[in-house]
């Protein structure tokens, strides 16, 4: 079977009537998970209840009692890829990075006997959302955000504070 293109797909469409896509986009919402969220996400006027409920998720996972840190990452990165999947706003995929990002340092504030793959998770989230700020010019959006961040990271321990320092260079 040939690899399905965007331009194939268009193809479909313009050659389809409207109640067949109708009836199309019904089946994929009621058949995938990341549709009906999708959906959910972009038919409400609110803010994206989704990315709320992603946040509280990750918020969760850091504050639980004695977390098992390997466990914890995987988790919220397992988090991040599913929010990936069903955004289409790189505005909202970089605030829950960036929640991400406010979690664990607050949890290695609490508990600084954290290992260097901790520190090193919230480096490369850090990391990440930079590069996609960076990329879709929303520097003047998350400036003072991401200056509360550096703030507030621990200077010293693994070098996490100098390294999302060099990370955020010309914010």
């Amino acid at each position: 079977m040939p690899k399905l293109t965007k331009k194939a797909l268009l193809k479909h469409l313009d050659k389809s009537d409207k109640e067949d896509i109708i009836r199309e986009v019904v089946i994929l919402f009621d058949k995938f998970k990341n549709v009906k969220e999708f959906y959910a996400a972009e038919l409400t006027d609110a803010a994206n209840p989704l990315l709320e409920r992603y946040k509280k998720k990750i918020t969760d996972a850091y504050s639980a009692g004695n977390p098992k840190e390997r466990t914890t990452n995987l988790n919220i990165n397992k988090l991040i890829r599913e929010f990936k999947k069903i955004s289409i706003y790189e505005r909202e995929l970089a605030d829950l990075m960036l929640h991400r990002v406010e979690c664990g340092i607050a949890a290695f504030r609490k508990n600084t006997n954290r290992s260097a793959t901790f520190y090193n998770c919230i480096g490369s989230t850090f990391d990440e959302a930079i590069e996609l700020i960076f990329a879709n010019n929303y520097q003047d959006e998350f400036k003072t955000r991401i200056h509360r961040i550096i703030k507030s990271s621990e200077p010293g321990k693994f070098g996490i504070q100098t390294r999302i320092t060099e990370i955020a260079k010309g914010l």
